[in-house]
């Protein structure tokens, strides 16, 4: 129906029939209904008018006077716009004709008493059902009241057959007309309902409906269409649809050809259209060709617009954040691998060309915990646009993470390369000047690698530029390192890929080795806690300590595999340990790198149910100068394992800027307080100051305190003379082996000489 009636309508009847509603009403009737009346009635009027008159001149002149007041009486009815006393006179009056009549043309023989079915048949029609029973009623009274008033030869007494036969008649004809009328008005205001309702959803659809004539002209356009493209859409009518598109956008043309030409049943398109304002309006458009049952009405296309613009403009934002860094703009780390994959594949057709030019923040880290992580994020901006603007838009740019940040230079040579990351330090260092404070020494460590010296090398391009980077910091940061071409690698970066290899094979063949190192508790003097420290086995039965191999193995991604292997050696040794001292408590220091991480913490939880080891007895060390990279992430894995029972210390307190920081927003049982206050405290009055500073606010936060670089008896005794809780250091006693550390302060002819 909605099809048919698209195909009859023009928007001008569809607004008039909104407003009208035009059809048979039975309180009004038309003034056409009353004519097929109006002549049975004259026809009957003329039989009588014919001469030789049966009748008085005057009965003729009485007779015609009524007929007009009847017509008179039917039109002004039928002219009211509501039903009034002149339809019930009307019909009344036109009884009072027919009586007229009858006597006028011969009384009981008269050939026009058949018109008194006519009033039954208008009351049938326009009137309800008790009028028309009235209406029958009044047939019997005009047959019989004369038989009554009048009587004789003109009105027989056996006219009451008349009566019987006439009354029956006009009430099963009243009846059946009756009964046709109000279905066919059911059935017509169900129809003009639906019209209604078709129209109402062609003009109010929420998206854009079009009816096209077979050449693609528009012939009916809804509101939401024209309110698309800036026009009303009775305005659009009579225009082309490809009228209306993107300059550059021939899609709209091929949809409608499609449905038209091939005869498709719909087709779906993804188009543009050019609104009255200039402005591009993506749209799904989807046509469909509406065959009409009669062959000579003209089939029409009926087409269906969606303005998706906004759900265009989310998905190209989802897609851009897929690739990109929502705070610098810049491409993320996804972005650089996959364009590094493509140029090492352009480097394998066509021969090394360009280089990857690595870069990181110098003194980042003091800006995030002295003016707060605002003016980080500011000065990560700033740094993007010096990067952007100091590359080509040819070569990719991309934040790596944190304050690391990956360019690919895709083509140039060994002397480009060097110029581009020179002219980086020079920027970084110059545009890190326009904030204030801190940010002044802030660098930029820059390493650059050719694909060419990559090639060379046999060697991961990313591992080179990222250990030539290193080279950098270490040669005195705020300045670039380069792998040359043609020459051997550099003993520093040799030794970098050395070492990977060293930690690598340490992990599967059992290289790492665990030392003790006591932790006295200052108020008793005894020793029921240490810290685990980790060491790697040299061939040569040399051991390294951490601080040679771990900042490669964070580097290289190898962190997480290194202490979940710390992890599970010390809750072994710490299950061993509690049999000889069933209170004892161990020390484990985890990489800023491997909070959070799901191996590492699930190793924790397993090995604790593996060992059966109260996890209140394990104490996990998280350094405060290590990069934590999501303070949030490590606030949620220290409150799961908090809830297993583990506890945490915060280790190096005050040997960085982010000490306070960490300290409100992680969860820690115990400050492990830095060397640097400790060490000299008993001969410099500041460092004793801070000392006692960091044992108040602890206290006041309900946690315990830990002395590091205790070497002395007089530095013990500023140290139990502050209140600090505990103490480690070289006065304590040196890392050792577990068997000695077992020997010499667990068993029990082991004694403290540190009792006061």
């Amino acid at each position: 129906m909605l099809a048919s009636s698209y195909a009859r309508c023009t928007m001008s009847f569809v607004e008039r029939a909104l407003a009208a509603g035009d059809g048979f009403n039975r309180t009004r009737p038309s003034l056409r209904l009353m004519r097929p009346f109006g002549v049975v009635l004259g026809i009957g009027l003329l039989v009588v008018l014919v001469p030789p008159h049966p009748t008085s001149t005057l009965m003729l002149l009485v007779t015609t006077l009524v007929y007009e007041l009847v017509l008179l009486a039917y039109i002004f009815s039928a002219r009211s716009e509501e039903r009034t006393w002149l339809a019930p006179t009307a019909v009344l009056l036109t009884f009072v004709y027919i009586a007229l009549l009858r006597d006028a043309s011969g009384g009981a023989e008269s050939p026009v008493l058949p018109l008194l079915i006519g009033p039954v048949l208008w009351l049938a029609i326009t009137g309800r059902r008790q009028e028309m029973y009235a209406s029958v009623a009044l047939v019997g009274v005009v047959i019989m009241a004369p038989v009554l008033l009048i009587g004789g030869e003109k009105y027989p007494w056996d006219s009451w057959r008349l009566a019987a036969v006439y009354v029956p008649i006009a009430h099963v004809l009243g009846r059946v007309v009756q009964r046709i009328v109000m279905r066919l008005e059911r059935e017509s205001r169900t129809a003009r309902s639906a019209t209604e309702r078709s129209a109402r959803l062609f003009i109010d659809a929420p998206y854009g409906v079009a009816v096209l004539d077979q050449d693609g002209r528009i012939v009916l356009a809804n509101r939401a269409l024209g309110a698309m493209v800036g026009l009303r859409g009775r305005d659009m009518v009579g225009r082309f649809l490809t009228e209306f598109s993107a300059a550059s956008d021939e899609c709209v043309e091929q949809n409608v050809s499609r449905v038209l030409e091939t005869d498709q049943t719909a087709v779906a398109t993804d188009c543009v259209l050019r609104n009255s304002s200039g402005q591009d309006v993506h749209v799904s458009l989807s046509s469909r060709m509406l065959r009409h049952a009669d062959v000579t009405e003209p089939d029409i296309l009926l087409v269906n617009i969606v303005d998706v613009s906004e759900s265009r403009r989310y998905q190209d934002r989802l897609a851009h954040l897929v690739d990109h860094d929502v705070l610098t703009g810049l491409g993320n780390r996804r972005l650089f691998d996959d364009e590094l994959q493509r140029h090492l594949e352009r480097c394998r057709r066509y021969g090394p060309s360009g280089s990857v030019v690595l870069l990181d923040l110098d003194n980042f880290k003091q800006v995030n915990d002295t003016l707060g992580h605002n003016a980080g994020d500011q000065l990560l901006v700033v740094i993007a646009g010096v990067l952007r603007r100091a590359v080509r838009s040819t070569d990719v740019v991309a934040r790596l993470g944190g304050d690391e940040f990956g360019i690919i230079v895709t083509d140039g040579d060994e002397g480009a390369a060097e110029r581009v990351a020179q002219d980086i330090v020079d920027q970084v260092s110059e545009h890190a000047a326009t904030l204030d404070g801190v940010s002044r020494r802030v660098t930029a460590s820059v390493g650059a690698v050719t694909f060419k010296a990559a090639s060379e090398q046999a060697v991961d391009i990313l591992a080179l530029a990222d250990m030539t980077m290193y080279d950098a910091k270490e040669a005195g940061r705020n300045q670039i390192a380069m792998l040359r071409e043609g020459e051997m690698r550099p003993p520093r970066l040799s030794a970098r890929l050395q070492w990977q290899d060293r930690i690598e094979e340490a992990l599967e063949n059992d290289r790492f080795e665990l030392h003790l190192q006591p932790i006295l508790d200052v108020t008793n003097g005894h020793i029921d806690s240490a810290e685990a420290l980790l060491r790697l086995r040299g061939d040569d039965g040399e051991l390294v300590p951490p601080g040679r191999f771990v900042y490669i193995a964070e580097r290289s991604g190898l962190m997480p595999r290194v202490d979940a292997w710390v992890i599970e050696r010390s809750i072994a040794m710490l299950a061993d340990l509690r049999t000889i001292r069933p209170d004892f408590c161990l020390e484990v220091n985890i990489s800023g790198h491997s909070i959070g991480d799901a191996q590492v913490e699930q190793t924790i939880r397993d090995s604790l149910v593996r060992h059966d080891v109260d996890p209140r007895a394990l104490i996990l060390e998280i350094t405060e100068t290590a990069a934590v990279a999501d303070v949030a992430l490590a606030r949620e894995f220290a409150q799961r394992l908090a809830r297993v029972g583990c506890r945490f210390a915060l280790d190096d307190f005050g040997a960085g800027f982010g000490s306070f920081y960490y300290l409100k927003h992680l969860l820690f049982d115990y400050v492990k307080i830095d060397g640097e206050f400790v060490a000299n405290s008993h001969v410099s009055r500041v460092d004793r100051t801070i000392l006692r500073s960091i044992v108040g606010i602890a206290r006041d936060l309900g946690k315990e305190t830990v002395a590091e670089f205790v070497s002395s008896p007089e530095v013990l005794e500023v140290v139990r003379a502050e209140g600090v809780d505990y103490a480690q250091g070289y006065l304590i006693g040196k890392p050792i082996p577990v068997d000695e550390f077992v020997a010499e302060f667990l068993q029990p002819e082991a004694s403290s000489s540190f009792v006061r």
